[in-house]
């Protein structure tokens, strides 16, 4: 068989499709899902080089947070939902949260739609 060709609807992708980016303190970004273009979702990979997150983010987007190695808290309000390595977090639209990683850790996360910022 074949790999897929860019434009194919069925895609693969790496971590090393996009460099991470700076999102935050100690937290880089790397948005391969949002770089295909081929569906309206959003998301890649995040990690945490030191402990630190993105403090009161309100979502325009619904989210899931998949942890693969370490630990995420998502805190809002007075509640904390958290996520060790193997277990992910659903956030819904319109919630104000703070995200706290844990040094190391290493996230995949999907959003809808991936186009927020420019609805």
């Amino acid at each position: 068989m074949e790999p897929t060709a860019p434009n194919a609807p069925v895609q693969v992708i790496k971590e090393s499709d996009v460099p991470l980016e700076p999102l935050a303190p100690n937290l880089k970004v790397a948005r391969a899902i949002t770089a295909t273009g081929l569906t309206e979702l959003g998301g890649g990979w995040s990690v945490n080089e030191g402990s630190g997150g993105l403090e009161n983010w309100t979502l325009q987007y619904d989210e899931v947070l998949f942890v693969i190695r370490g630990q995420l808290d998502i805190e809002t309000g007075d509640t904390r939902a958290t996520a060790k390595t193997g277990e992910a977090i659903v956030i819904k639209r319109g919630t104000t949260v703070t995200y706290r990683g844990r040094a190391g850790s290493k996230i995949f996360y999907v959003l809808y739609p991936r186009d927020w910022a420019q609805t």
